[in-house]
């Protein structure tokens, strides 16, 4: 969940910045006010910038439908020359990386800048709140690779450790050591999801009562009202 509580937040916050609009609709005394909703989809031509920077053909690669292949392999090239082109392709993704990261840092600065006119928009006394909470996110704003790698790791290791041991133990032992391993997969993501919901209570915490109603709107995880 730690991936979408940026786009959460700036949804929530969203109600904020029309505060000053004419309410068409009135809502029940016993409901939230509805959050005024502002597209937090991307970009397309973003989306495509994107894809095409990830898929872009590697240095001596041969890239077309559904082939993908190097130079070393089509032309059937010697042992060394081969190593060669591997050592070149890693020099080359290596400076991919730190390119990647200058960018980074870059399109935080960026984003930065644009946010500071964002909440420019709040009244006065909602700014410094929202900036602390839209801080809080940034720093704690994840991608779902590195949230779940961690747990994929070690599920990974256990599930292959197990798998290992089972021609020199007993059906029945094998059979109780995948029980063990599906149990700690439960416990595991139970510690997780409670993990997420500590992040999601504590930027709660930062909201009035009405602003956190309106960010719950947005929560994909909160049970379907009966």
């Amino acid at each position: 969940m730690r991936f979408r509580i940026t786009s959460l937040v700036a949804a929530a916050l969203a109600g904020c910045c029309a505060a000053g609009a004419e309410e068409k609709e009135k809502p029940k005394a016993d409901e939230p006010a509805r959050a005024v909703v502002v597209s937090t989809e991307q970009n397309p031509e973003w989306l495509a910038a994107i894809e095409r920077l990830r898929l872009l053909p590697r240095p001596g690669e041969i890239k077309a439908v559904g082939v993908t292949a190097g130079i070393a392999a089509v032309y059937g090239l010697a042992p060394e020359a081969t190593a060669r082109c591997a050592a070149t392709v890693k020099e080359y993704d290596a400076a991919l990386l730190k390119l990647a990261a200058k960018w980074l840092e870059e399109a935080k600065a960026l984003r930065a800048e644009q946010e500071a006119k964002l909440v420019q928009l709040l009244p006065d006394e909602k700014r410094e709140p929202a900036r602390k909470v839209l801080e809080f996110s940034h720093t704690h704003w994840v991608t779902p690779k590195d949230h779940e790698d961690p747990f994929v790791k070690e599920f990974s290791e256990k599930a292959a450790a197990a798998q290992e041991a089972r021609a020199h133990i007993k059906a029945e032992e094998y059979e109780a050591a995948k029980a063990k391993l599906q149990a700690w997969v439960k416990e595991r993501r139970a510690q997780l999801n409670q993990q997420d919901q500590e992040l999601l209570k504590q930027i709660r915490e930062m909201l009035t009562p009405e602003e956190a109603a309106r960010l719950d709107q947005f929560d994909i995880n909160r049970p379907a009202k009966k």
